[in-house]
């Protein structure tokens, strides 16, 4: 695979990985604790963020840092990604879910990301997964928080 076309590649990964519930935020999965709020996000994915200390600040830098990370294990030169960035939708009307073994009400979120190589060619991956609101007495804090 040229590095050219590992940018689709990179895409995948880094939505598997920033959309996992790895993604945490002071030990609670980060997207269960801003779906109330959300309804459409856009990041740049180059940009430095904001380093207050948010959820939703938190959620900017990390997309962005695994972005990052993503481009540096396919050996690609982020010098060569002029632009990339990721749009988070949620659904308008909440659905039922599964929590832990527990019915929970929720929301489709879907989260695309692009990427435009230095040769103008442009790389688009999706993903969606159901969000329910944080619910600490059926969700429990990671071990890996700090």
């Amino acid at each position: 695979m040229t590095s050219h076309r590992a940018l689709g590649s990179v895409l995948h990964n880094f939505l598997e990985t920033y959309s996992s519930r790895y993604s945490e935020y002071e030990g609670y999965w980060v997207f269960g604790l801003l779906v109330q709020v959300l309804r459409e996000e856009t990041i740049d994915l180059l940009a430095t963020a904001a380093v207050e200390a948010t959820p939703t600040n938190f959620a900017v830098r990390l997309a962005a840092s695994r972005f990052r990370d993503q481009v540096q294990k396919a050996g690609l030169d982020l010098a060569r990604v002029p632009e990339a960035r990721l749009l988070i939708t949620r659904s308008p009307t909440a659905r039922g879910g599964q929590v832990n073994g527990h019915a929970r009400a929720g929301y489709e979120v879907k989260f695309v990301a692009m990427a435009r190589s230095d040769r103008g060619r442009t790389f688009e991956r999706e993903k969606s997964v159901f969000v329910a609101p944080h619910d600490p007495s059926v969700e429990r804090r990671s071990n890996r928080a700090t």
